[in-house]
């Protein structure tokens, strides 16, 4: 493996992702009651909604990535990566942030702390949460770095041209039935 082939941006999603990978296995959420903890929530396994699936888009983009250096897999030309890419780690980070700020921790409506009972962010929820906006600033850097500019993603058009689109151009509709009329008859 030449390692000399990966860019900064490229160690960044690859590291990120990497960490995430592990941090959706440890504890997110944990519930103690003197000391003793009682409750441990899992990432991937207590929380798929939310850390699962930024999990999946977390390790896609690292494996994909390394696949793409290391020329495994082609990925499509047409395709803007860079811009897929931060897109969905931008997505993965807003998932990552939900479960970072809301417990999910099942109380019953009861106040929890009346009882002796503290529930607390567990490892995997700072590693995750740190590994997640690694692999967003990788993200970030590898689309401007590319000749992406943040200010394009306001515009529509621009968004629609990289994707092959045709930009603010219309096509013609078909008609309601579905075919096209026919071509109109040759002169004669």
């Amino acid at each position: 493996m030449d390692v000399s082939k990966f860019k900064t941006t490229d160690w960044l999603k690859v590291g990120g992702g990497a960490v995430f990978f592990i941090a959706g296995f440890l504890t997110w959420w944990k519930a103690e009651l003197a000391g003793f903890t009682s409750n441990r929530l899992t990432g991937v396994g207590d929380y798929f909604g939310t850390v699962g699936l930024a999990w999946l888009i977390f390790t896609a983009i690292a494996v994909l990535t390394v696949l793409s250096v290391l020329d495994r897999f082609k990925l499509p030309g047409t395709l803007p990566v860079p811009l897929v890419f931060l897109v969905a780690s931008a997505v993965g980070l807003l998932l990552v942030l939900t479960r970072f700020l809301f417990d999910g921790v099942d109380t019953g409506g009861v106040d929890v702390g009346d009882f002796g009972i503290d529930i607390s962010r567990g490892i995997g929820n700072w590693l995750g949460t740190a590994a997640a906006i690694v692999v967003v600033v990788g993200c970030v850097l590898s689309f401007t770095e590319s000749g992406g500019d943040l200010n394009d993603l306001k515009d529509i058009d621009k968004i629609k041209s990289q994707f092959g689109g045709s930009g603010g151009e219309t096509s013609p509709r078909p008609p309601a039935g579905g075919m096209p009329p026919p071509p109109p008859p040759p002169p004669v």
